[in-house]
C-alpha cells in the first residue's frame, strides 16, 4: 500500500527525502524494511554466547586440529565468529537455499512460495546480512565460493559486487550436476546445471592451486631429461596473437640442415630457409624472437625433426606442475544423485535430506583455493557434505585442514507431526537438520560405518566439537551485562584459541590445554585469586595467554600483572561488546 505522505509531519517528511536522497543510483535495489527477520528481533533482548553439547565430542586423534559444528540460526553462529575467527578463514563454501518458490526455505517460520510478492527481497535481505558478516572473516587471501542456480544469480551477484567489489570477481563456474537433466517444461531444455560464484577479498593476494595432470594428460610428456618430462612442441606460434601484424619481431627465417639437425638465424652452407607458416598456408609466428631462439638452440631446447612428411621446428615443452581448471565442468563424479542423494543414503541409511551436493564437488570446488593446514567455512552447512570434504581431503594427503560448519536444526515442516504424536519438545529436536542429519553425518564417516551393502567403510578420523547458540540478555545495566557475558562466554574463547580440554576449574577462575597451549580465564572482580591462578600457571609449561575479567573499557591495569612473564593478557568481555554493537547497534 502506498503511504498518504500528505498527512506527515515535516519532520518525517524529511527522513524520508533524506532516504530517498541517500539510495544508490546504480545497482539492485529492493525493500529491506519489509523483510525484517526474527533473528533481528529476539537480538534486541539477547547476545549470542556458545554452549558445548556435552556427549557429542568425538576424538580420534589430539595431535589434529579440533573441527567445530555450531547449531543455531545462521546469524548468530556468524556473530560469534566475528570475536572468534575475524580474518582467519581461508575458504568461505555456501550452498543457501535456491529460492526455487517451491518452498525450499522458511523466513521468519513461513516458507517461502512463488506467491510470496516479496520472496525475492526476503531472499536478497538474508543473504546480504551473513555474506556482510561472513566477509569480516576472511582472510585478506580469502576466497567465497556460493553455489547457486538460475533463480538467483543474476542479484547475488549485484549484492556480491557491492559487497567484496566487482575487481574481485574472480569466476563463474558452471558445473553438470544432473547429467540425466530436468524437464521443467515441454518447450525448454533440461536444465542440468547449477553455479559456483566465486570472489576474492582481495584478489592480489589470492592464490590458485593448480589441479593435478590426469594420466591421458601426462601421457603426452613421453621424453625425459634432468629438468623433467617433456615433449616436442612446434616452434611455431598458433592461435590469438600469432601473425606478424600482432609481433612483428618474431616473424623471421630459420635456416635448417635436418640430417646434422643444425638450425641458425643466419644463412649457412646446404641449409634450407624455413618460414612460420602453417600447413594451411597462413603466415604465423615463432615462439621465440630471434634472440630467444639463440639462448633456447644453445640449451638444446629446439630441435628439428620430421613429422607427418613435413620438416617441424619444434622446442622442448616441459610437464607442468598442474593445471588451471577450466569454468566449465563436466565430471560423472559432480552427480548430485549419485553422489550426493545415494552417498548419503548409504551412510544414513535412509533419505533424511534432500538436494545434497555431490562430495566430489564440494571437493573439488574448496580444493583449488586451499592448503593442507586452511580452515573452511560453511554456514549453510545442511547434509554436512563439505564437512565430509574436508575430511576426505585430508584422509588423501595427510593435511590438518579444519571445517567450521553452522546449520540450524529445522525440522522441515514435520514438527506439528511430531507433536500431535506426543513425542517430547527434545525427542522433536532430535529429528531437526543439525541433530539428525549433520551430527550423524560427521560422525560416521570420522568414526566409520556400514553401508547399505553391509560393507565396512573405514572411518576417516578427525576431531569434532558441537556447540549450539545461547544468549544473555541485556541489561539496563552496563556493568551488569559484562559480568553476565564474562561468565557465559568461555566456549567462545576456547574456540578461539582453538584450546579445549580443561584442567582446572576454580569458582574464580578455570584452565584449558591444547598441545602445549594454554589459556586461563578468570572470571572475578576481585583480584583475590589471582596469586592462586599464576602458581597453577607457572606449574605448566607452553604458550600462554590469560583472558581477564574488567568492568574497564579500555583494559586491564598492568600494575597487576607485573611479574606473569611469558602470559598474554587479553581484558574481556569489552571486545565481544564492541563486535556485537557494531552488528546489533544495541
Amino acid at each position: 500500500m502506498v503511504k498518504d505522505y500528505s498527512k506527515l509531519e515535516k519532520d518525517d517528511l524529511l527522513k524520508v527525502i533524506e532516504k530517498l536522497e541517500s539510495r544508490k543510483k546504480y545497482g539492485l535495489i529492493w525493500d529491506e524494511e519489509k523483510t525484517k527477520e526474527q533473528f533481528e528481533k529476539e537480538s534486541e533482548n539477547a547476545l549470542p554466547v556458545l554452549k558445548e553439547v556435552k556427549g557429542k565430542e568425538i576424538k580420534t586423534d589430539p595431535s589434529q586440529p579440533v573441527n567445530i559444528l555450531i547449531e543455531g540460526d545462521n546469524y548468530h553462529s556468524l556473530s560469534v565468529l566475528n570475536y572468534t575467527h575475524q580474518g582467519k578463514i581461508d575458504v568461505i563454501y555456501i550452498d543457501p537455499p535456491y529460492n526455487t518458490g517451491a518452498k525450499d526455505w522458511k523466513y521468519n517460520n513461513n516458507y517461502v512460495d512463488k506467491n510470496d510478492q516479496y520472496r525475492h527481497s526476503k531472499w536478497l535481505s538474508m543473504m546480504k546480512k551473513r555474506i556482510l558478516l561472513s566477509r569480516n572473516l576472511l582472510k585478506s587471501a580469502g576466497v567465497l565460493l556460493i553455489a547457486i542456480d538460475d533463480h538467483e544469480i543474476h542479484n547475488i551477484r549485484h549484492v556480491l559486487n557491492d559487497i567484496f567489489s566487482e575487481s574481485n570477481y574472480i569466476a563463474t563456474i558452471c558445473i553438470e550436476v544432473n547429467p540425466a537433466g530436468q524437464n521443467i517444461r515441454d518447450n525448454s531444455p533440461a536444465i542440468s546445471h547449477d553455479y559456483c560464484l566465486i570472489y576474492a577479498k582481495n584478489i592480489d593476494e589470492v592464490k590458485l592451486i593448480l589441479r593435478e595432470l590426469s594420466d591421458e594428460e601426462s601421457g603426452y610428456f613421453k621424453e625425459e631429461d634432468e629438468n623433467g618430462k617433456f615433449l616436442w612442441d612446434n616452434l611455431r606460434r598458433r592461435g590469438g596473437n600469432s601473425t606478424p601484424k600482432d609481433r612483428p619481431g618474431q616473424w623471421y627465417p630459420l635456416y635448417i640442415d635436418y640430417e646434422k639437425k643444425n638450425i641458425s638465424i643466419n644463412k649457412f652452407s646446404n641449409s634450407i630457409k624455413v618460414w612460420p607458416i602453417d600447413p594451411k598456408g597462413t603466415k604465423r609466428i615463432w615462439r621465440v624472437n630471434p634472440s630467444g631462439f639463440q639462448r633456447e638452440y644453445s640449451l638444446g631446447n629446439i630441435s628439428v625433426i620430421k613429422k607427418a612428411g613435413r620438416i617441424e621446428i619444434v622446442k622442448k615443452s616441459y610437464e607442468p606442475e598442474g593445471r588451471k581448471p577450466k569454468t566449465l565442468w563436466k565430471d560423472g563424479r559432480h552427480s548430485a544423485t549419485t553422489y550426493g542423494t545415494k552417498l548419503l543414503i548409504d551412510i544414513l541409511g535412509e533419505n533424511l535430506f534432500t538436494y545434497p551436493k555431490s562430495l566430489y564437488l564440494v571437493e573439488d570446488c574448496i580444493k583449488y583455493w586451499i592448503d593442507q593446514n586452511s580452515v573452511v567455512l560453511d554456514y549453510f552447512a545442511g547434509s554436512g557434505t563439505t564437512g565430509h570434504a574436508v575430511l576426505d581431503l585430508n584422509k588423501q594427503d595427510g593435511g590438518r585442514r579444519q571445517f567450521i560448519l553452522c546449520t540450524n536444526n529445522e525440522l522441515n515442516g514435520v514438527d506439528k507431526e511430531l507433536r500431535e504424536k506426543g513425542l517430547s519438545e527434545k525427542e522433536i529436536q532430535s529429528r531437526g537438520i543439525c541433530q539428525h542429519v549433520t551430527y550423524p553425518r560427521i560422525e560416521k564417516v570420522i568414526s566409520g560405518y556400514k553401508n547399505s551393502k553391509g560393507e565396512q567403510i573405514e572411518g576417516l578420523g578427525g576431531n569434532l566439537k558441537y556447540f549450539k547458540t545461547a544468549f544473555v540478555k541485556k541489561s539496563i545495566s552496563r556493568d551488569d551485562l559484562k559480568i553476565r557475558i564474562t561468565r557465559e562466554c568461555t566456549e567462545m574463547l576456547c574456540l578461539r584459541e582453538g584450546i579445549f580440554e580443561e584442567v582446572i576449574k576454580k569458582n574464580d577462575y578455570r584452565i584449558f590445554e591444547q598441545n602445549s597451549h594454554i589459556m586461563a580465564v578468570y572470571y572475578a572482580l576481585e583480584r583475590d585469586s589471582l596469586k592462586q591462578l599464576k602458581k597453577e600457571l607457572d606449574r605448566i609449561k607452553g604458550d600462554k595467554i590469560l583472558y581477564c575479567f574488567t568492568l574497564d573499557p579500555l583494559g586491564l591495569d598492568k600494575e597487576d600483572f607485573t611479574d606473569w612473564e611469558g602470559v598474554s593478557l587479553e581484558p574481556i568481555p569489552q571486545k565481544i561488546l564492541d563486535i556485537y554493537e557494531q552488528i546489533y547497534e544495541y
